[in-house]
């Protein structure tokens, strides 16, 4: 492990047992309510209109997409986010010399894989990270076969995503039974398709770790500070009734 990979696996190391996204202290004295990551965020004012809402992480997309942008402008975008809300950046199989240039732009970066990669890549800097597993919505078979997978990344906080071909943003949830034994038994995120009139339900019948939303809060392609507030009121308030 390099230095900044020890500094990192020192200043997070205290997120892994459950999954590098910290409560929000917007929550208070609750530590148990469902953490929120707005992904997909492109500029400062994004940013910070996921903040002002209450999100607990802002994710950047470095990996081919329409919201795709640079390390550079990812810090850029960051610059003010505060301590209590992590910064996630979203890879599709990259290789190390792009995650040591991205995490030496963004220091305090979690990294998000959302590829194929190999458990030994995910490891190499040594930091908390998070992991996608597609779910498809055509079979039928049961979230169980996801197991062994998911098995090979113990340190891993996962997501439990819409398969297609995009690797994401497909706006489409999948059925969430499918995974409801493994959300029971591991910390787990549900991203796809979510938005203020489903998220709530999303909440009450999994109570995952997280959830992750990208386009279900934007309008027009740009974030709408209405939208994300009003997905925020919508899962504070299923927390509540759970």
């Amino acid at each position: 492990m390099d230095g900044l990979a020890a500094s990192r696996a020192g200043d997070l190391g205290d997120a892994v047992g459950r999954g590098p996204l910290p409560p929000s202290p917007r929550l208070g004295a609750k530590t148990s309510g469902t953490r929120v990551k707005i992904c997909g965020c492109r500029s400062a004012a994004e940013v910070a209109a996921a903040v002002a809402a209450g999100a607990d992480a802002v994710g950047l997309i470095f990996a081919p997409s329409p919201r795709r942008i640079s390390p550079e402008e990812g810090a850029i975008a960051t610059a003010a986010v505060p301590p209590g809300v992590s910064v996630v950046g979203v890879f599709v199989d990259p290789s190390e010399g792009e995650l040591e240039h991205a995490l030496t732009a963004l220091p305090r970066l979690i990294p998000q894989f959302s590829g194929s990669e190999p458990p030994e890549l995910c490891r190499h800097l040594g930091v908390p990270y998070l992991k996608v597993f597609p779910v498809s919505v055509e079979e039928s078979s049961s979230g169980d076969t996801l197991a062994p997978e998911l098995d090979r990344y113990p340190e891993a906080l996962p997501i439990f995503e819409t398969a297609s071909r995009q690797r994401g943003g497909s706006g489409r949830t999948f059925d969430w039974s499918k995974v409801q034994a493994l959300v029971d038994r591991r910390a787990a995120v549900i991203s796809g398709g979510l938005d203020a009139t489903n998220v709530g339900e999303c909440v009450r019948r999994l109570r995952p770790y997280a959830v992750d939303v990208r386009s279900g809060v934007e309008s027009e392609g740009v974030k709408d500070p209405k939208k994300l507030r009003d997905f925020m009121h919508a899962v504070r308030s299923a927390d509540a009734t759970t």
